[in-house]
């Protein structure tokens, strides 16, 4: 089953696909910016639910995945689990691959630029 993050705001709904970005970034990781980010940004735009046993047991040494939606505002897609175990370890900082707008694109299902922009207006 293929991994997706669905983000949904008033003005419509976005898809990635997981499984391809991570695939990518197996394939490609040069092609990816690996950044430095805050735990408590990222867990300020996060409220998923998490297993504490099955975030515990999680891998740090693996980076995050985020989308960049707007200059202000940062979408964690992949790593809900290691960034609770980051959090609950007292990590400030955590690495994760930064995916700009354009990079995402590219892995969001049925991707439309004009319904992109209309969706990400939402939280510029």
């Amino acid at each position: 089953m293929r991994q997706k993050y669905h983000f949904a705001t008033d003005n419509g709904i976005l898809i990635w696909d997981v499984t391809s970005i991570l695939e990518d970034i197996e394939q490609h990781p040069d092609s990816y910016t690996i950044q430095t980010l805050s735990t408590a940004l990222l867990a300020d735009h996060n409220d998923a639910r998490v297993s504490h046993t099955r975030a515990m047991a999680s891998d740090l040494a693996k980076p995050l995945v985020v989308a960049e939606l707007s200059k202000d505002h940062l979408l964690l897609i992949d790593g809900n689990h290691r960034l609770y175990k980051a959090r609950t370890l007292g990590l400030e900082n955590i690495p994760c691959y930064y995916l700009s707008q354009r990079q995402q694109q590219h892995f969001i299902v049925h991707f439309r630029p004009s319904e992109y922009e209309h969706i990400i207006a939402c939280v510029s």
